[in-house]
């Protein structure tokens, strides 16, 4: 039998663990996304956000993006960007950076010798996350050989291997899908840029592996409150489609 004071052990261990779990699901989290159209295409951000908010996580994501924008031009402001000027004037708690697609393996000095300037303008306990993105048909190395997001993902690993960078591994979601659901695309005609489902898919890697929650559940369409007889639409899955890539991201940030 217990007795008495291990009952009351048990209740306030209990205790504990629900004020540590309340306690992070009310602290809230200043995320800023830089990157460029893999970053924002189909409202990226605003999808994650709006996964955290479903969730009860208070989560504000702002973004510094360009089309094509490179980490080095990040950090030289050009193509209008002000990403350095951010990262001075606010304390974001969690940052993702999302460098060219083609330069962790074509460019991977340039890509390790920005990132770390700009990881050296943050503070030290800001959580810091490099977007491995995917591989597409035209991405080749100098050599002309095809590349593979694993090849992406092995190559950002090594940009900053003493720090503690989170490697978000999207590009890895992106085959499996592929392989598994084989008629279904995640590009848009182009075949490079991602279309609503792969934007959704890499919302929900992102989401868990930031998060440590499932994306399991989770909408597959999320609007804004009317105004003046209008609704704004943040992102629109089919609703096989999103549970399908819910269950990739499981499987690829959790390994169930």
């Amino acid at each position: 039998m217990i007795n008495i004071k291990s009952k009351r052990n048990i209740v306030l261990f209990l205790c504990l663990v629900l004020g540590i779990n309340f306690s992070y699901a009310q602290r809230k989290e200043h995320i800023l996304m830089v990157g460029n159209s893999f970053t924002f295409y189909y409202n990226l951000p605003t999808t994650i956000e709006q996964f955290a908010k479903a969730k009860g996580l208070k989560w504000k994501i702002n973004q510094s993006t360009a089309s094509g924008a490179t980490l080095k031009q990040h950090w030289q402001n050009k193509k209008g960007l002000k990403t350095t000027q951010r990262l001075k004037r606010k304390k974001y708690t969690q940052i993702i950076f999302q460098e060219h697609s083609t330069y962790p393996i074509t460019a991977l000095d340039t890509t390790q010798k920005y990132f770390k300037k700009l990881i050296r303008s943050v503070p030290v306990n800001t959580k810091k996350y490099l977007y491995a993105t995917w591989a597409y048909p035209k991405l080749k190395n100098k050599q002309k050989e095809v590349i593979t997001s694993t090849s992406i993902e092995k190559a950002l690993q090594t940009v900053s291997p003493q720090s503690e960078i989170t490697i978000l591994p999207v590009g890895r979601a992106f085959d499996l899908f592929q392989s598994r659901y084989p008629n279904q695309t995640l590009f848009a005609s182009d075949k490079k840029h991602p279309n609503p489902i792969g934007s959704y898919l890499a919302a929900c890697v992102i989401f868990s592996k930031i998060s440590g929650i499932s994306s399991l559940g989770l909408e597959r369409r999320v609007a804004s409150k009317p105004r003046k007889g209008k609704t704004l639409y943040y992102f629109i899955v089919e609703k096989k489609m999103a549970e399908n890539c819910q269950r990739i991201a499981d499987q690829i940030v959790f390994n169930h």
